[in-house]
């Protein structure tokens, strides 16, 4: 199971410091530590989504000041990597949604940021993109190739149909949304991919955006139909995530 810390705001710890975001790691630390207690194996991430740096700038902290507070972050973040808290940077990218230049600018800095971070450290990186098909499969591409990242370390998070034929042509591994792998998604039989539910686990939002159990629900169901076999099926369930997280298969 991969878990990923919520920006800091989303756990009660509003004001936009340092200190939040030790906070917000203390509770991934203790969130991650119960879920071992269940046995299950644990790849712990935290990172600046660019819905955190929508949320600075409507709360007035813009530009160099909060380009400051998130290289504090990432500092951070290489202490607790460094210490074995956590295993990747994740969530960084660039908004899926309409906003400013300037916002989407600093969030791929941020990006970039914690991509040269990443290779320092060999952690792992999910990635929050935009679904623009192949300028957005190309561009990561490009930017893995300049900064000679092992590209078995990177991952595009919920990738679409479109960004998903793209991410797999270029060699770039990606996460398909369990809710958006219908026949067409399946019919790709990208080599590339991870199946995920993206579950929020959000009391005010039960369900969003899928229960990780509807992921064995809808593979079995789809082997049973002919449309997946059983081998491709552990390729994209077992073998890519026991490669990606580095861990052993069950």
């Amino acid at each position: 199971m991969a878990i990923i810390a919520l920006p800091p705001y989303y756990y009660g710890f509003t004001e936009p410091t340092i200190d939040s975001y030790k906070k917000a790691l203390n509770v991934l630390i203790g969130d991650v530590h119960k879920v071992k207690n269940e046995g299950l194996k644990v790849a712990a991430f935290m990172g600046v989504h660019p819905a955190e740096i929508e949320h600075y700038y409507r709360q007035g902290l813009r530009g160099e000041r909060a380009f400051r507070l998130l290289e504090e972050v990432l500092k951070l973040l290489e202490t607790a990597f460094k210490e074995g808290l956590i295993q990747g940077i994740g969530e960084v990218g660039r908004p899926h949604y309409s906003t400013s230049p300037e916002r989407a600018i600093l969030a791929e800095v941020v990006m970039m940021r914690s991509l040269i971070l990443a290779k320092d450290l060999g952690a792992l990186v999910q990635l929050h993109l935009e679904q623009g098909g192949y300028a957005t499969a190309y561009s990561i591409k490009l930017l893995v190739d300049v900064l000679k990242l092992d590209v078995s370390k990177v991952v595009i998070h919920h990738a679409s149909l479109e960004t998903a034929k793209w991410a797999e042509e270029l060699g770039l591994l990606f996460t398909a949304p369990i809710k958006q792998f219908d026949e067409k998604y399946v019919s790709l039989k990208a080599l590339k991919c991870m199946v995920e539910s993206d579950f929020l686990d959000d009391p005010t939002r039960p369900g969003t955006s899928a229960y990780p159990w509807e992921i064995p629900r809808v593979i079995s169901s789809y082997v049973s139909r002919g449309l997946l076999t059983e081998d491709y099926a552990y390729k994209i369930l077992v073998d890519n995530v026991v490669k990606y997280f580095g861990v052993e298969p069950p």
